[in-house]
């Protein structure tokens, strides 16, 4: 695949990526189920069971491909809790609300994940998964969570690790040589799943990002691994 700062260089990342995912859309969660063996949606279920929700509490997710967070905490608390999901991909949206479509607290909205369309401090947790590392600024993109985070609440980055163990590094190869071939059997183009391989690449490894939440000036900041470190989360307080 080409060198993707050079793709960026002819092409915005933002647009690039919004690309990718409007063509990924159609297959997405089964590509999600077969790249992580069925476990990808365990792990959203327990990364929404480690964050202390309250009732009535107003939820944010960003970057909520076809929806599967905001779902998950619906099922957890039910009418306790309102929530909004965000993408930038209109395909990944309207796949999302027909999931959801059963919840009545749920809304998807259109929108930059780098200039959210909301009031400072309207949320008591902001999710974003396995999103993250495909904005343009990282550092931008977790200051724009904390700003529509209310003081005292939460922003939390679920997304790739970086382990350091055999299991890890069989991951990265599974990853980076294996995954592209299935997406181009299933997609029938390898291009997406490059791309996504890439990114986990040049993605901060878990400790990293922890450093940069306190850096950007959050508190008490945890990390929680799964899959031996190949998915990690981080729970970091406003």
């Amino acid at each position: 695949m080409k060198n993707l700062k050079k793709i960026f260089e002819t092409k915005p990342k933002a647009e690039y990526v919004h690309d990718i995912f409007e063509n990924l859309a159609v297959d997405y969660d089964l590509m999600n189920y077969i790249m992580s063996f069925g476990m990808h949606k365990f792990v959203k279920k327990q990364a929404v069971k480690n964050v202390p929700i309250q009732s009535n509490a107003k939820i944010l997710d960003v970057c909520c491909g076809t929806g599967d967070i905001s779902i998950f905490v619906a099922e957890k608390y039910g009418d306790l809790v309102k929530i909004t999901g965000v993408d930038f991909s209109e395909k990944m949206m309207e796949i999302a609300a027909k999931k959801a479509k059963k919840y009545k607290n749920i809304e998807f909205i259109t929108g930059d994940a780098l200039n959210l369309p909301f009031e400072d401090n309207s949320f008591d947790a902001v999710f974003i998964g396995f999103g993250l590392r495909n904005l343009a600024d990282l550092k931008k993109g977790i200051i724009e969570l904390q700003r529509v985070t209310k003081k005292g609440g939460y922003v939390v980055n679920l997304d790739f690790g970086k382990p350091k163990n055999i299991q890890g590094q069989l991951f990265s190869f599974y990853f980076s040589r294996i995954v592209p071939l299935i997406g181009k059997l299933i997609h029938g183009n390898s291009m997406p799943y490059n791309y996504l391989t890439k990114s986990f690449e040049d993605f901060p490894a878990q400790e990293e990002l922890v450093r940069i939440f306190y850096e950007l000036g959050f508190e008490d900041v945890k990390n929680y691994n799964f899959a031996f470190g190949a998915i990690a989360q981080q729970i970091a307080r406003v």
